[in-house]
């Protein structure tokens, strides 16, 4: 779909709707975010659960029990990492678990009457074009909608898709594209008018928005989405205090020098925090009772990379009345969280699923990009079996030769963003995406014996050995079976988001468990009985 351009109603966004009045949930229906939230559930709980102890590691139990005035719940920064990472052990991130440290949260919040309020501070998305971004963009904001979020900015990775920045209706629904950007016509985003996301809990005013790093602006600027990026400073001089709310800045720093413009900025308007997705180091991730007034220097916050944990702003008034003293936690979105998440957690489960049916229905995997590849074609590693039986064998024993399903085992198998490290004929090309060889896996129903990480994986493709075993030339330098891997070609898909470790843990560990050193060397290659090899020109 060409930027700027309507589109239909997804089916998950046309299924939001029923999932959020069936389970109960804040969402589209509430339109009246000024409210204290109420939390996802409580509309058909006669009495208040019994207080739970969250067994997280990292989190402070005594700042858990704390009963603030009004407490603000950011996400975001997942650059289309919507599921756990392995960039940490145990994985971490994910919508899921976002949502039960939110239910937690407000159920928290309504025992002890803290004002619980949820924020987006937007780079959801990876930033491609590509059109499987269309569906995780109706899948991230029917989880904003089906968990009443008050506000949704737009960081630069969503401006490029339509189905994230295009306005729907008003309120959250509307997302709020960043304050510095001077968007194209051409622009999914040029019809909002929304400047900012201003919302209250309770007696706390807040007034949100987003700001891009000009290092950031290149990329928009190629795709035609924008006309200018200012500087934060020359953008934000425009803007009229209002001492009496607090101002939140969502971001992803690139460099202090953007830190600086936005702080130097903020002092003027009224009391200001900035929160950095990126994880950078810019900003604290743990703050006690920090004065927060008209004239104090702005508090710098942050979350994790790639969306691996949430934060939470505590606020309360401040002795005589004048600001407000906030604290803040970062919480990482470790498994544990699963346990506590209620019907917050199985809605945006449910939710996932749609999603996972979404990306089949559409075909995404068919329609991977295709490169055509002159010589040998893929044939699978039954083909190696007759003359190499014993490192087949070997093979079969290892979690290569079982990694489609683990895909199927988590209803992945046909989102081809997870295929590519999971079969044999896909490659990456420079810019980080997949495509895959006009002989390579296909799909699990019409190429199954090119599922798993197979002997043409590290080898090639093997059609033209395995026609002649005895032609040699196929392994020279250049050669199709030349040996392709070693640890930069593992590292192809064993890198720093989907194996912790592996880097560093290659030499020891994970090359002998692959390098077939377990079987005797003479029987590594043995022709089956009565081999001849085939007849060359004409003889």
């Amino acid at each position: 779909m060409l930027p700027g351009m309507p589109r239909a109603p997804s089916l998950l966004a046309a299924l939001v709707i029923p999932l959020v009045l069936l389970l109960g949930l804040p969402g589209c229906g509430d339109e009246t975010p000024s409210r204290t939230p109420t939390a996802p559930g409580a509309r058909d709980v006669a009495k208040a659960p019994a207080p739970v102890v969250i067994e997280a590691p990292a989190l402070d139990q005594a700042w858990w029990k704390r009963t603030p005035k009004a407490r603000l719940f950011l996400s975001g920064g997942q650059r289309g990492r919507l599921r756990p990472s392995a960039r940490t052990v145990p994985a971490t991130g994910g919508l899921e678990r976002t949502a039960a440290v939110l239910y937690r949260l407000r159920e928290a919040g309504r025992q002890a009457g803290t004002a619980v309020g949820a924020l987006s501070l937007g780079w959801s998305l990876a930033g491609t074009a590509e059109a499987q971004e269309e569906a995780r963009a109706d899948y991230v904001r029917a989880v904003h909608a089906a968990l009443g979020y008050q506000g949704a900015l737009l960081g630069g990775t969503d401006l490029i898709q339509a189905a994230m920045a295009q306005p729907r209706g008003a309120g959250p629904e509307t997302p709020t594209p960043p304050l510095n950007v001077k968007l194209a016509n051409t622009s999914p985003a040029a019809g909002s008018t929304e400047l900012y996301s201003d919302f209250t809990l309770g007696t706390l005013g807040l007034r949100t928005f987003g700001i891009i790093d000009p290092a950031e602006a290149q990329p928009l600027a190629d795709a035609g989405l924008v006309d200018a990026v200012s500087s934060p400073a020359q953008n934000m001089a425009g803007l009229q205090p209002k001492p009496e709310v607090v101002w939140v800045v969502g971001t992803r720093l690139m460099g202090a020098g953007t830190l600086a413009e936005i702080r130097a900025s903020l002092a003027r308007l009224g009391p200001g925090i900035v929160v950095d997705v990126a994880g950078s180091g810019l900003g604290a991730a743990r703050v006690d009772a920090h004065r927060l007034t008209p004239t104090a220097e702005p508090l710098v916050v942050e979350l994790a990379e790639e969306g691996t944990s949430v934060g939470v702003l505590d606020f309360d008034p401040a002795p005589g009345g004048d600001g407000w003293l906030v604290s803040y936690r970062q919480i990482p979105l470790v498994p544990q969280w699963e346990k506590y998440g209620g019907p917050a957690l199985a809605s945006v489960r449910q939710l996932a699923g749609l999603y996972r049916a979404l990306v089949r229905e559409r075909g995404y995997l068919h329609d991977a990009p295709r490169v055509a590849r002159p010589g040998p074609r893929y044939v699978g590693s039954s083909a190696c079996a007759a003359c190499h039986a014993a490192i087949y064998t070997d093979w079969k024993r290892s979690p290569h030769a079982v990694a489609l399903e683990t895909l199927q085992e988590v209803d992945h198998h046909w989102d081809p963003a997870c295929a590519g490290c999971h079969v044999v004929g896909w490659s990456r090309d420079r810019e980080g995406g997949w495509a895959r060889a006009r002989s390579g896996f296909r799909s699990p129903d019409k190429t199954p014996f090119l599922g798993g990480v197979g002997c043409e994986s590290c080898h090639g493709p093997g059609s033209a050995h395995a026609a002649d075993p005895s032609d040699r030339s196929l392994f020279a330098p250049g050669g199709p079976n030349q040996r392709q891997m070693g640890k930069a070609g593992c590292m192809t898909c064993h890198d720093a988001s989907n194996s912790h470790g592996f880097e560093a843990a290659y030499a020891s560990t994970h090359a002998p468990a692959v390098d077939h050193h377990r079987v005797p060397a003479d029987r590594k290659s043995v022709l089956p009985p009565g081999w001849k090899p085939p007849a060359r020109g004409g003889k």
